[in-house]
């Protein structure tokens, strides 16, 4: 492949996709790190629960005290992945007869849904980390502003992929509803979730600018590969010498 650099356009194209690609990497981390994937309000417990892909938090309500904000109060969080969590839940949910909180405490296992989605996530960040080591060097070179369109067309897929899985599995009804003791509560999806599909949005806009810049540069390089020589004029006349 052609070492060709880039133009004043295309060097322009490919920095705006960088700014948008860190963009997206930031929005993406903060939510894969948020617990707010799933949020209820679980009234008898007087507590909101934030369902994550890794952690779970639970913030108590206020009835009493209405000077603080609710926002204020410190969430009180395990690891889904944590053993002596796991052996809690399991506990309570052997006991669902007589625990009011068995019911709960199984949206805070570690599902199959759950690591395929952080998986695929975590995918994406690691893609978009490369993407952005590729795309630094991209204005100095053709191969890699074309490395750098496909690297960026890998973390889209990737992260698209986490946002349906989640999807999906989060509107299914063993997922979307908790058993309470008096109760029935709905589960809504949280801001995490948002603001991850926020920064695929702006991963495949940044896919969209890398691929025009790569194509941009692949048409330059098969232009000069294909111009004509022009022919060489001679420096004094040949000589023929009469037979």
């Amino acid at each position: 492949m052609s070492e060709r650099k880039t133009t004043s356009a295309q060097t322009i194209v490919i920095i705006s996709s960088l700014i948008l690609l860190i963009v997206a990497l930031g929005l993406q981390a903060g939510g894969v790190m948020s617990p707010s994937w799933q949020v209820v309000d679980i009234r008898e417990f007087r507590a909101t629960h934030h369902h994550g892909l890794w952690l779970d938090c639970t913030r108590p309500q206020l009835h009493l005290v209405k000077s603080q904000n609710k926002d204020d109060l410190p969430l009180h969080c395990t690891y889904k992945f944590d053993i002596s969590a796991t052996q809690i839940i399991d506990e309570n949910i052997e006991d669902i007869d007589q625990n009011s909180a068995a019911g709960e405490s199984e949206h805070h296992q570690f599902f199959g849904w759950h690591k395929f989605t952080l998986g695929f996530m975590l995918c994406a960040i690691v893609l978009a980390a490369l993407s952005l080591l590729c795309g630094i060097c991209a204005p100095c070179s053709s191969g890699f502003a074309v490395l750098y369109a496909i690297l960026v067309a890998f973390t889209a897929f990737t992260a698209t992929c986490g946002d349906a899985i989640f999807f999906f599995a989060a509107h299914r009804v063993d997922s979307r509803f908790v058993q309470g003791l008096v109760g029935t509560y709905e589960q809504v999806i949280g801001m995490a979730f948002y603001l991850h599909v926020a920064g695929t949005a702006i991963s495949c806009l940044a896919l969209i600018m890398a691929a025009i810049s790569a194509y941009s540069l692949l048409q330059n390089n098969e232009s000069d590969r294909h111009l004509p020589m022009r022919e060489m004029a001679p420096l004094h006349e040949p000589r023929f010498a009469r037979v």
